[in-house]
């Protein structure tokens, strides 16, 4: 979680944490919502391995902290500011952070049997020099899924960064799209408090679900700036800048901070927190899916990721690809 936000809920240097059970404390905002060596790149040496935190800390947090602080104030309106700055702060924050960790493992966890699978029946066509029939890929296939082994065995200490930057293409895309709007709200009181994953995602049916896909064309996101100015991504108009931060809306913004933290939610030490929110004892959980199979003779292209805008972007996502040559070997 950058600093420079979290400063904006912090009274003497200090915000209340709350953390999953009730326990409260006041934290310095040097110690909140941090997780050391999180976007490090562990196969690299020197400036490379702090390649992406760096990458961040000048082309999003430093641009974005002045503007998101400036519409926070309320010294500036939405459309006095770049709006690029602001949806790149926005989908990072999506990307950034413990929850989205534990959604991509999660995510891994269920679906690597599958593929697991998938490929055992690749492997076999290939030793045997022929094509499977049908009822010979499906005993392969169900056998091998029934058997795979715990994902750890093929783990890459990599992919959570790859994840990373590839969700944040998909994020943005989804911020930016047509139809999409950003709703700036400010009250007069100090209502909002902060997930340790900053924002929170909101679905059509009102639920606050980890189920993939993360962030749809229907998906709310809220975003915090202060206790008291509430920044919404939405392709709903039922907003009303004029209308102000309401407490209804307040209250929706609070339980996805509730549902969306991964460890704590923190607000003023002054503010009391809100007697009607709970925060429950686990974080949220992606649901395991039902696989089904049927044996195809021709597969169709596959998924392709997103096109990376950013030559910087670009040179890490290849230097996150790549095992050094120094490590490439066994012994």
């Amino acid at each position: 979680m950058p600093k420079y936000w979290l400063r904006a809920f912090a009274e003497d240097g200090h915000v209340l944490a709350r953390r999953r059970g009730g326990a409260e404390h006041r934290t310095p905002v040097r110690r909140a919502a941090v997780a050391r060596h999180f976007n490090t790149d562990p196969l690299a040496e020197g400036e490379r391995r702090v390649a992406l935190e760096t990458y961040l800390d000048h082309h999003v947090d430093g641009p974005s902290a002045p503007v998101l602080r400036a519409l926070r104030e309320g010294r500036a309106a939405l459309e006095d500011v770049q709006e690029a700055v602001v949806l790149d702060a926005l989908a990072w924050q999506v990307v950034r952070t413990q929850a989205f960790r534990s959604f991509d493992a999660q995510v891994g966890h269920h679906v690597f049997p599958a593929v697991w699978a998938a490929e055992a029946v690749a492997y076999c066509e290939e030793r045997l020099g022929r094509p499977l029939s049908e009822a010979e890929r499906m005993e392969v296939f169900w056998k091998a899924e029934r058997t795979a082994p715990d994902p750890s065995v093929v783990a890459d200490p990599r992919s959570v960064l790859r994840a990373c930057v590839r969700a944040f293409e998909r994020a943005r895309e989804v911020l930016a799209a047509p139809g999409r709007r950003l709703v700036l709200l400010h009250s007069g009181e100090r209502l909002l408090m902060l997930a340790d994953s900053g924002v929170a995602l909101r679905r059509k049916d009102g639920t606050y679900s980890f189920t993939p896909p993360l962030l749809t064309e229907t998906t709310e996101l809220f975003a915090p700036l202060s206790p008291s100015c509430l920044l919404v991504s939405t392709p709903r108009s039922h907003y009303r800048p004029h209308g102000g931060l309401t407490r209804k809306i307040a209250a929706k913004a609070n339980a996805g901070a509730a549902a969306w933290c991964q460890d704590a939610v923190y607000r003023l030490p002054s503010m009391p927190w809100p007697t009607s929110l709970m925060l429950g004892e686990s974080a949220l959980e992606v649901g395991p899916p039902r696989i089904s199979a049927a044996p195809a003779h021709q597969s169709g292209a596959p998924p392709a990721h997103p096109e990376i805008r950013s030559a910087e972007l670009r040179a890490i996502l290849d230097q996150l690809s790549h095992v050094p040559a120094d490590r490439s070997s066994v012994g």
